[in-house]
């Protein structure tokens, strides 16, 4: 019996920042990293946002709008901040995976686009399953805001 074998070893580059108000006017952090991998043209972003970080800070959808206003240039909102509930209750159906992936397909996000996860665990592991299995990967970003994500699925511990 003939056999062809090869060793192949794939690199990851995982990069954690930490900042305070993201979509500050005067935080550029979050347009850099987006930015920074996109050699062309604007690096085209689909934004979740967990439903109860939405309701205690009611502001939050337009502070992200405004953002990607600031940053036209470089960055495009491909639509409005999709909300989805959060919690273990997220991920025990299918259906905010196959939101996401419709909203993927609709908006044109491919491998070199961006989606953004803004909440607890259990949303950020929503998004990340929706982005890992879109187009074979899309980019992920997460931006945990509970303590627990920030260590469970903020960095994949």
């Amino acid at each position: 019996m003939s056999c062809i074998e090869r060793t192949i070893q794939v690199s990851y580059r995982h990069r954690v920042y930490f900042t305070s108000g993201v979509f500050s006017p005067a935080n550029a952090l979050l347009q850099q990293v987006l930015a920074s991998e996109k050699a062309d043209g604007t690096a085209r972003v689909l934004i979740v946002v967990d439903e109860m970080l939405s309701q205690c800070r009611p502001a939050l959808l337009q502070e992200i709008e405004s953002y990607f206003a600031r940053n036209e240039s470089e960055l495009k909102l491909v639509c409005a901040p999709l909300v989805i509930e959060g919690g273990e209750r997220a991920k025990n159906s299918y259906f905010h995976v196959s939101e996401i992936q419709s909203l993927v397909e609709k908006h044109h996000i491919d491998r070199h686009s961006y989606i953004v996860a803004i909440g607890g665990g259990a949303l950020l592991d929503v998004v990340g399953l929706a982005a890992a299995t879109a187009h074979r990967g899309v980019r992920h970003v997460r931006i945990p805001t509970t303590t627990l994500s920030q260590d469970d699925s903020g960095v994949g511990a």
